[in-house]
């Protein structure tokens, strides 16, 4: 058997581009759910939550809470001081660096 660490949640600074730099020209809100990409073309779903408020605006900046849907793929790449990107289905709407792992599992397979 093989047990895999499959990391779940983490606190992250997230900065939305702006809608002139080819950013999103509405703000995202709480539970917002877009795709992450961790250093790879390979697209992971997850859910973000701003604990200190309802939303961020495109062009600004925030810390909160990315909940990942559970992936093998993603364990190596997932650290304090690793920068993501924030996708919505292709196009870049955002980056991110995480700052603590806030919960990890692990499986066996």
């Amino acid at each position: 058997m093989i047990t895999h660490k499959i990391v779940y949640n983490f606190t992250a600074e997230l900065s939305l581009l702006s809608t002139n730099s080819g950013g999103r020209k509405k703000p995202v809100y709480n539970h917002y759910r877009p795709s992450f990409s961790y250093g790879s073309k390979q697209h992971f779903s997850g859910e973000i939550i701003f604990p200190d408020s309802n939303e961020l605006q495109p062009g600004n900046s925030a810390i909160a809470t990315v909940k990942l849907l559970p992936s093998r793929n993603i364990t190596e790449n997932l650290r304090p001081g690793a920068l993501f990107k924030i996708l919505e289905g292709e196009k870049v709407v955002g980056m991110g660096i995480i700052n603590s792992i806030d919960d990890e599992r692990f499986i066996t397979s």
